[in-house]
């Protein structure tokens, strides 16, 4: 009976001095670190899968870039301009998100009490790598802009080309024509057969060696070009030829027509001598 008093004194003793610590301001203060250190660790925990999350983030963004920077190079030689300009504008885009996600991260761990000299420098990297990309799509969009520019010379340079070539095209037609009408004018030559009579009424003739080699009244002459004419055929029995040309230039071929009725042809044998003296030829017919 003695012995199990004592047991029951001393479990009584302790279960007294344990409820005294227990409701002690020291425990208390113990108890609430305690939990604190576990909320912190909690929060360090959750802000290191956060910044683990942005930093896989940039990184996948980082390997789309240099997957489509091939692809962009390759396309500045000839792919369509305005496609290149929007997906370039579309980089710049995730980058400058990129750029926003870093900034804030280097925020959390400026104000982070954890040693995380690791994790700035994964960040400046990262940064680094950013500010490299940016640079080549700024070279990619100035050399765009540097295009644009040499394109728009070369249109201007076209344009101006196309009008010096309008212009001589048209000098050189001027020029043709006016040649053409020169031309045409030199190898005009006239012609007329006629009785003495008809001749001096007309006023072309006063005797068989005064014919008209000025104001000559062409209308009662038949234009002909001297490159053409090769020979003239006159209805009558016999032709005089009294205007000047030398007679080792032509020739007079007496011949019938299709009437039956006579006819002279006068074959000219060398234009050039031919009509050297006069344009005008002027014959009389019996």
């Amino acid at each position: 009976m003695k012995k199990v008093l004592t047991v029951v004194s001393v479990a009584l003793v302790a279960l007294l001095m344990s409820s005294c610590v227990e409701s002690s301001k020291k425990y208390q203060a113990l108890l609430a670190e305690k939990e604190a250190l576990a909320v912190e660790n909690q929060k360090m925990e959750n802000e290191f899968n956060a910044t683990m999350g942005i930093l896989n983030e940039v990184e996948n963004n980082l390997q789309a870039i240099r997957d489509a920077e091939g692809i962009l190079l390759v396309k500045q030689e000839g792919s369509e301009r305005d496609q290149l300009v929007s997906e370039l504008l579309q980089l710049k885009e995730v980058m400058a998100a990129n750029h926003a996600r870093l900034d804030s991260l280097n925020d959390v761990l400026a104000k982070s009490n954890k040693n995380n000299a690791n994790l700035r420098a994964q960040v400046k990297k990262l940064q680094a790598q950013l500010a490299e990309k940016e640079e080549m799509i700024a070279g990619l969009q100035a050399q765009i802009v540097e295009k644009d520019g040499q394109i728009a010379n070369l249109n201007t340079q076209v344009a101006n080309l196309n009008t010096d070539l309008n212009n001589a095209n048209s000098e050189i037609e001027n020029l043709t024509n006016e040649k053409i009408a020169q031309a045409n004018e030199l190898n005009t030559v006239y012609y007329i057969g006629a009785s003495k009579k008809e001749l001096k009424g007309k006023g072309i003739m006063t005797n068989l060696k005064n014919v008209l080699k000025q104001n000559v009244p062409t209308e009662d002459f038949t234009k002909a070009d001297m490159r053409d004419l090769t020979s003239i055929t006159f209805n009558a029995k016999k032709v005089v030829v009294i205007s000047s040309h030398p007679v080792d230039s032509y020739s007079l071929v007496p011949g019938v027509g299709e009437d039956g009725k006579k006819n002279v042809t006068l074959e000219i044998t060398n234009p050039e001598a031919f009509w050297n003296v006069t344009k005008y030829l002027v014959a009389i017919t019996k």
